[in-house]
């Protein structure tokens, strides 16, 4: 019989995935898969487990957010697991996992992609030795997701990320960067910049409607520092696919961003999130690594 791991994060948006663990038993157990769970009760424990886990599972699984889909990722990369990955979207912002075309809340329809469906290989990054799936972000809001209260998180879901952006709006300020790629180094003042595998971030889904996790590329948005009452006409071309065409807009696409923050006074310019999670500190070096997952999805 094959053997499916069943890694579940019972915190993740709105708590509610331990009411679902019966369908997925069923789903998979009807599908020839022995099940096995885990479920995360600090910090850590997901990545300590599984680099200590055998090595025979056919397919791993794993129900949460952007965040906890990344410290799965790291862990099954830092040891090398070539294994298909299946998604169970359970979190307050589940942006790869709607990018793969998985609903979040129809658990039994997700397992079903995961049981019928072939898993396809897609891209991936690494950003100063960290792996990412979705998205590395530097400057302003990239601290959105770490500062949202939990309670108001789950109350309001993704909401809850714009109201906080919107209380850093009085924080704006230009920040200094530079940009090196294979092809040009480019140096801009900008407000904050996305590196993405998929087309969005944070419930924004078409900030770069040509993205794709299996072209080998990444797509750079940098957002200009323009006077703070330009951007809602910027912003809003976000919902009609035009919004890395805007003037506004420093938009890349390539293999490889090396990004300097150039204001060195201002270390919290410096902070970068990985997948919605604290990331390292720039300098950052990006890489894409193509074709480096399997997972599953309808893409």
């Amino acid at each position: 019989m094959k053997k499916c791991k069943l890694i579940y994060n019972p915190y993740s948006g709105s708590k509610t995935f331990k009411f679902d663990l019966d369908i997925c038993i069923f789903v998979f157990q009807k599908a020839g898969y022995e099940v096995h769970i885990f479920r995360t009760i600090k910090s850590g424990d997901i990545r300590e487990h599984i680099l200590t886990m055998d090595m025979d599972y056919d397919l791993i699984v794993v129900s949460g957010g952007d965040g906890t889909i990344n410290i799965v990722v790291n862990a099954m990369m830092e040891r090398n697991m070539d294994v298909p990955l299946g998604v169970i979207p359970s979190g307050t912002a589940n942006d790869f996992a709607t990018f793969l075309g998985l609903k979040t809340g129809n658990v039994e329809e997700c397992c079903n992609v995961i049981t019928t469906e072939k898993p396809k290989k897609i891209d991936i990054g690494i950003v100063n030795e960290q792996y990412f799936i979705n998205v590395c972000a530097g400057g302003l809001f990239t601290n959105v997701s770490q500062n949202v209260d939990k309670d108001l998180k789950h109350a309001l879901g993704s909401l809850s990320y714009y109201i906080k952006g919107i209380e850093q709006l009085t924080n704006f300020k230009k920040i200094p960067f530079r940009i090196t790629t294979e092809q040009e180094v480019v140096e801009e003042d900008l407000y904050l910049f996305l590196v993405l595998n998929s087309a969005g971030t944070g419930g924004f889904n078409h900030i770069a409607p040509s993205a794709s996790i299996t072209d080998g590329m990444f797509d750079f948005v940098g957002i200009k520092a323009k006077p703070v009452i330009e951007l809602p006409k910027l912003f809003f071309k976000i919902f009609n696919g035009e919004f890395v065409k805007d003037s506004g807009v420093l938009y890349l696409k390539r293999k490889q961003f090396q990004i300097e923050c150039l204001d060195i006074e201002n270390l919290q310019f410096h902070e970068t999130t990985v997948d919605g999670e604290l990331g390292p500190a720039m300098p950052l070096n990006i890489t894409v690594i193509p074709r480096k997952l399997a997972i599953f999805g309808k893409f």
